[in-house]
């Protein structure tokens, strides 16, 4: 389980002073995340679908049609770094990159989706094989219900953290892996004559696009906590970004796999455990988890929706439908005008109130279902050791 989530992390293009053992350490970490928390992973994974999509139609609302997701990924991986003169260098993401292309800072990138793909050190071909080898877990398990032989809940958590894993190997799908050296981009003007006198946080263009929010970039700051890297501009985005709200297709994709991720756990109801009490516990502690997860979804769906006008939207559309493409003009130049919060100014206050108690409670009802995901094996069902005999479904020749 570990080497399959493990090999498929895309991680950001690192600083050409990281070590072996930090790129090492910053995968092994990424990889233990994916494990005990694989809905974290998956959530910044739809985050850069998201992402990626926004920025290939922003590219070819510029004419520039040959812009695909797979630039799109590597731009917001820090694949492109920035030369401007008399200036440090720093890494741009794909919004920053559309913005000084569009003011003619500097020209359009001419790489192509073939190249940017030549950098990746791992194919389709490579994910489907890793993909199949995670799936093939589902497989045995739907198997085994269908002969009557015990699960057990290890098994139960691996196909859990199997789904949350095929989903962001899905969503990162053409996001290139471990990419080591960026593509060089250089302007002959100053960052001055392009920003003027923008205050920043982590890079001059932060008045374009924030490379956040993220734990690193808002949460650390929030709390005083020293943001790495330290040094300023940024020399790398941020792993932990996550770049926006997905919608359509990626917010749908979210919100499955997060339910799906634990109502798996809610299928061990009737398993048989070493004593009632620590059935009692796994009942409790898995919908928990499933109810948390849906409150959640309910929580940040009506925040997005009073971020986006949309409460106003429905209403004005059933009693005022004149007024409507008024308030539809005001929710765009509210948009536009929008001033972008500092790094250590986090979302609303009431959003954050009423999701981090429930964070937490997630989290002790998730820690238990680890812990006794490797308890109840000291006394399993004798059934669970018996293999599947997979003639029943194959007839051998």
């Amino acid at each position: 389980m570990g080497i399959s989530t493990y090999t498929m992390l895309c991680l950001n293009v690192p600083t050409p002073t990281d070590t072996w053992m930090q790129l090492v350490g910053r995968r092994v970490l990424w990889t233990i995340l994916g494990i005990i928390g694989p809905e974290f992973p998956l959530t910044y994974a739809a985050g850069q679908w998201s992402r990626a999509k926004h920025s290939v139609k922003a590219f070819r609302d510029l004419g520039y049609n040959d812009w695909h997701m797979r630039q799109a990924f590597f731009a917001d991986m820090g694949g492109f770094v920035l030369h401007a003169r008399h200036a440090d260098s720093f890494p741009l993401n794909a919004a920053q990159l559309c913005w000084l292309v569009r003011h003619g800072y500097i020209q359009y990138p001419k790489i192509t989706k073939k190249e940017v793909w030549d950098k990746s050190k791992q194919d389709t071909f490579t994910k489907l094989v890793t993909a199949f080898q995670g799936g093939y877990l589902i497989i045995q398990c739907i198997a085994r219900v269908i002969q009557g032989l015990a699960i057990t809940t290890l098994e139960l958590s691996a196909v859990a953290i199997v789904v949350c894993s095929l989903m962001f190997s899905y969503a990162w799908l053409h996001k290139p892996a471990d990419v080591q050296t960026p593509v060089h981009l250089t302007s002959s003007h100053t960052l001055k004559e392009m920003t003027g006198n923008q205050d920043c946080d982590l890079t001059p263009l932060d008045f374009v696009d924030q490379n956040g929010p993220g734990y690193s970039a808002n949460v650390q700051a929030f709390m005083k906590i020293p943001v790495i890297p330290y040094k300023r501009p940024i020399q790398r985005i941020p792993n932990d970004r996550f770049p926006t709200n997905p919608y359509g297709s990626q917010e749908y994709l979210l919100c499955l796999a997060t339910l799906v991720f634990t109502a798996i756990h809610v299928a061990g109801w009737n398993f048989d455990f070493p004593t009632n009490v620590e059935r009692l516990l796994w009942r409790l502690a898995s919908l928990l988890l499933f109810g948390i997860t849906a409150a959640f979804w309910i929580l940040e769906t009506i925040a997005w929706w009073v971020r986006l006008g949309r409460w106003r939207t429905v209403y004005l559309y059933f009693s005022n439908k004149e007024g409507l493409e008024k308030h539809k003009r005001r929710v765009i130049l509210r948009q536009q005008t929008l001033v972008k919060r500092k790094m250590t100014e986090l979302p609303q206050v009431w959003e954050f109130a009423t999701i981090t108690p429930l964070a937490i409670v997630y989290g002790v009802a998730w820690l238990y279902l680890i812990a006794e995901a490797f308890a109840e094996l000291r006394n399993a069902s004798a059934s669970a050791y018996v293999n599947v005999e997979w003639t029943d479904f194959i007839p051998h020749v």
